[in-house]
């Protein structure tokens, strides 16, 4: 297979339920020029069997499968090292794509290059695939301004566009998504100080709610279960088992990082930091009961050896 203009990355952990309809609707664009990586993460469901006929009937599609479950973002992330697209777009299991969202994308960030992704505004459908309302992003992440896009991100944005199409290249500059809650949102804050995020005015992204889902499983969507933090965090990175996560913490850190390794003037450095500071010092009471309860839990776990 010649290289593709476009790559879509497809991670999945026993999908069995979606999978084979998002694979359809990637199957279904009327833009024929990509390749399709689905990365499974030792589904042990009827997610291996799905892919393999896939690939029997499509030579665009690439299965790959870990052996062991290494969590959600690990697994994102590996799938980028092997796209071989200009473009890069992540696809969940249980989402799907209208036909034209490609196309749509590909024309948008061919015309606008100051544009490091373009994402068509969200239309949210339930289990079976039934409509329930539009999203249209408030947020100005399509600013000239690399501090205002900035500080969009912080302002609890939904982080919908990380589902968009972007730019390769772009987000390779990025250390992809971290391993830790929100995540997914601190990269959509490095890849908007690298360039501005387009808004196709259509709903071409449908995003499905359902009860299986991580956000809900987890308490973030869920209005009758309290959010835990710790079990979200074991989601994004398996390897959180064995470590306190302290989110809140890590973010600041990767948000530190992504301002000093991008090329930006002086004065929107100065501005970047003092948004920073804000924003820590906003999430000053969550910081310091994610340090209580890591305090707690290592004091706890020393009582508990020390009894033995």
């Amino acid at each position: 297979m010649e290289k593709p203009n476009v790559t879509i990355g497809l991670p999945v952990f026993n999908g069995e339920n979606f999978l084979s309809e998002a694979i359809e609707s990637v199957l279904g664009q009327d833009y024929a020029d990509f390749e399709l990586i689905i990365r499974d993460n030792a589904s042990t469901d009827g997610t291996a069997a799905i892919c393999r006929e896939a690939c029997e009937k499509d030579s665009r599609i690439r299965y790959l499968r870990s052996e062991t479950n290494v969590g959600a973002a690990p697994n994102f992330n590996a799938i980028v090292g092997d796209a071989r697209g200009q473009y890069f777009k992540w696809l969940a299991h249980d989402d799907l794509m209208a036909p034209t969202f490609l196309s749509r994308c590909v024309e948008r960030l061919e015309q606008d290059h100051t544009s490091v992704l373009a994402c068509p505004r969200v239309r949210f459908i339930d289990a079976a695939g039934k409509p329930l309302e539009d999203y249209i992003s408030p947020f100005r992440t399509a600013d000239s301004d690399p501090v205002v896009r900035f500080k969009e991100t912080l302002s609890g944005h939904p982080c919908y566009e990380v589902f968009g199409l972007i730019r390769l290249d772009e987000l390779r500059k990025t250390r992809l998504i971290g391993s830790y809650k929100h995540g997914d949102g601190v990269l959509l804050s490095h890849l908007a100080l690298l360039g501005r995020f387009a808004e196709i005015p259509q709903c071409l992204f449908l995003s499905r709610r359902h009860q299986s889902q991580s956000m809900y499983v987890y308490g973030v969507t869920n209005p009758d279960r309290k959010e835990d933090h710790d079990a979200y965090a074991q989601w994004f990175d398996a390897r959180n088992t064995k470590t306190i996560p302290l989110n809140f913490t890590r973010r600041i850190a990767e948000y530190r990082w992504m301002i000093g390794h991008t090329s930006l003037r002086v004065t929107q450095r100065i501005a970047l930091y003092n948004t920073l500071v804000g924003w820590s010092y906003s999430h000053r009471h969550r910081i310091k009961k994610e340090w209580l309860s890591a305090v707690g839990k290592v004091l706890g776990d020393s009582s508990a050896k020390t009894k033995y």
